[in-house]
């Protein structure tokens, strides 16, 4: 049996952290969110929509708590791993946070100020998958 130092051990963790993250995002991004808006009903999708968001984010953000929490103990090999792990969790929370003025919008048909709470809570997200993406690019 291969036994890796407590170090290598906390890297391929952090590495698979962020895969997590990217697969999550991915998923949300490019299977889960399409299907609905294409077969559910308008009543349906609402409901779905607003039930997995939040538990989405709070995923999220969970996980870079988790980063954080891992380079607090043990350290980071590279610098780039802080920054992602505070990227994975303060911008999620930030997502989380805008979607009750969203939702707020979308009762109100203001569709304008929901766009722009969308637009805000979609690059923030795509932040966080690029963060995630580009430092296992870069180790």
């Amino acid at each position: 049996m291969l036994k890796l130092p407590i170090m290598e051990t906390v890297f391929i963790l952090q590495i698979l952290l962020s895969g997590l993250v990217i697969g999550i995002i991915l998923f949300q991004s490019i299977l889960a969110a399409p299907i609905v808006f294409k077969y559910l009903k308008p009543d349906q999708s609402r409901i779905f929509i607003r039930k997995i968001f939040p538990k989405f984010f709070r995923f999220l953000f969970s996980i870079g708590f988790v980063m954080l929490l891992i380079i607090l103990i043990y350290g980071e090999k590279y610098k780039i791993q802080y920054i992602v792990g505070l990227t994975t969790f303060i911008l999620p929370i930030i997502c989380r946070l805008i979607i009750p003025a969203a939702n707020k919008a979308t009762d109100e048909n203001n569709k304008n100020y929901f766009r722009f709470l969308h637009t805000i809570s979609v690059v923030l997200t795509m932040l966080v998958l690029i963060s995630n993406a580009v430092w296992l690019l870069l180790v």
